[in-house]
């Protein structure tokens, strides 16, 4: 009956995720901001320390004070305390990781931080459910679908691709071109340190040359991705199709059998004609 639009009755999206909080996330930003695209950057609470991220490297990671104005605009994440595999710790240090990056990046952004990558791209079920009690509500790995989809479940939440993917030129075109009955994520993820071990800035540059400042597109954060579909998720229906209930804070965009946009507010009942 209805098919699912981004917010303002869009149907394609685009967010990007880059690991670690590192300097090289200053020059990727600005090539963002350049473009009007926007993402989340996932950092780890206990290597906030301003030392090289490896022996001899000019690459160094950000200080809390850098995080501050670093990413703003832009949304912090969870990416393990000191970067384990979740997979391999105990139980108990499992949690530690999650709740003391959750503590420290919570005490610089001045507000929740729920979302998450997987250090090394650990995805099991048992690290997922432990994610979830812990009030993680996404998670993303480092699987690359070549794809445009929409996640089935937030917390193995797959990428499109890594930016140095040999088709990503390819994809863009696809994911501009194509049509489509649905509604389409472009999720792009790396590390922006990989620009420069490979000197190969170019890539990103060409990235956002080609898929930014497109009226028809959202730039979002993971989060605000994860939002949004949860509150198209939550709408509820009459059994007839005659009315929609948004029981959520997040006006909700779709496309009826008419072609037509409508709108359900937050909060609020649609009563339609179908």
């Amino acid at each position: 009956m209805y098919r699912m639009l981004f917010p303002g009755g869009r149907e394609w999206a685009l967010t990007l995720s880059y690991d670690d909080g590192v300097s090289t996330d200053i020059r990727l930003i600005g090539i963002m901001k350049d473009h009007g695209i926007r993402g989340t950057f996932n950092l780890n609470g206990g290597l906030m320390h301003g030392r090289p991220r490896t022996e001899g490297s000019h690459i160094t990671r950000l200080t809390p004070d850098e995080v501050r104005e670093v990413y703003r605009g832009m949304e912090i994440a969870c990416h393990g305390y000191t970067h384990p595999f979740m997979e391999q710790v105990p139980s108990d240090v499992l949690v530690g990781e999650t709740v003391l990056d959750r503590m420290a990046l919570e005490k610089i952004t001045g507000a929740p931080v729920r979302g998450m990558a997987y250090p090394y791209g650990t995805n099991i079920p048992e690290v997922r459910e432990r994610l979830k009690a812990l009030g993680i509500v996404y998670s993303r790995t480092t699987v690359s679908t070549e794809k445009f989809d929409l996640p089935e479940d937030f917390l193995a939440w797959h990428a499109t691709c890594h930016h140095r993917n040999a088709r990503l030129p390819e994809l863009c075109d696809a994911f501009l071109g194509a049509a489509s009955r649905r509604p389409r994520l472009f999720y792009l993820w790396g590390h922006s340190y990989e620009f420069d071990d490979a000197d190969n800035w170019d890539v990103i540059e060409r990235f956002c040359d080609r898929m930014g400042g497109k009226q028809e597109i959202w730039y979002a954060t993971n989060m605000e991705i994860y939002h949004y579909i949860s509150a198209y998720r939550a709408l509820v229906s009459t059994l007839t199709g005659d009315a929609l209930y948004n029981p959520t804070d997040t006006d909700v965009f779709l496309m009826n059998r008419k072609e037509e946009i409508v709108r359900v507010p937050a909060g609020s009942t649609l009563r339609t004609e179908e």
